[in-house]
């Protein structure tokens, strides 16, 4: 038990301190200082800061697993849109650490952007098939279906108080509610979307419990042939 929780709060500092400094900046040796934790462990359990950062989206980013459970729903289209941007809201409210981290791979395009985008894909197709489906029935009225997912992921992505738009905001960033109402309230409109907002049933992504015990099981990746860690 007492190597799981080493594990997990290796995997806890490296998306702390990879949030604040971004990935390059951040060492082994401060991962490990933050997690109290001997500098040799990640080479030994994980094999290089490589393989942490890959256990922190694995662990901290269950957008997959929504995902699924949404599409296994099979929602109508203006549930779904409502829906997919309600749970991508209250996850960026949840985490603000793991959705810096998004942040960052999305807007620099790091070598390490494929893998952010490998765990938030099923979100986008399902978005992407909400929206096809919407204006092939009617609800939804746009031009371009690219063009409009652009938009949304805009909305929801870096629509938050950490956008870099601060300096020149006057009023107090509003709660979670709040700010789920006013996303889909401009996201419903861009749409062309003129009827009421209908949800399937209660968060999914609260329900989803991430169990710090998934930061553990790519641990076997590492092997201890360099005790001495990378810096």
């Amino acid at each position: 038990m007492e190597e799981e929780h080493v594990k997990a709060r290796i995997v806890r500092a490296a998306k702390k301190l990879t949030a604040q400094k971004g990935f390059e900046a951040t060492t082994v040796r401060e991962i490990c200082a933050e997690a109290c934790a001997n500098l040799s462990l990640v080479s030994y359990y994980y094999g290089g800061k490589e393989h942490v950062y890959e256990a922190v989206l694995d662990a901290f980013i269950p957008i997959g697993e929504a995902s699924r459970i949404l599409e296994e729903m099979q929602l109508e289209p203006v549930e779904g849109i409502c829906t997919m941007v309600r749970e991508i809201v209250l996850f960026r409210s949840a985490d603000p650490e793991i959705s810096r981290i998004i942040h960052q791979e999305m807007v620099r395009q790091t070598p390490r952007t494929a893998l952010v985008q490998q765990r938030v894909m099923p979100a986008w197709k399902l978005i992407r098939g909400f929206l096809g489906t919407g204006r092939e029935q009617g609800d939804f009225h746009f031009r371009s279906l690219d063009m409009t997912m652009v938009q949304l992921l805009g909305s929801v992505l870096f629509g938050d108080n950490r956008s870099g738009l601060t300096p020149i905001m006057a009023e107090e960033f509003p709660d979670t509610e709040t700010q789920i109402e006013d996303v889909l309230t401009f996201i419903l409109r861009g749409i062309g979307y003129t009827g009421d907002v209908r949800f399937a049933g209660e968060p999914i992504l609260q329900r989803l419990k991430i169990d710090e015990a998934s930061c553990c099981e790519s641990a076997d990746r590492g092997t201890p042939e360099n005790p001495d860690g990378e810096e």
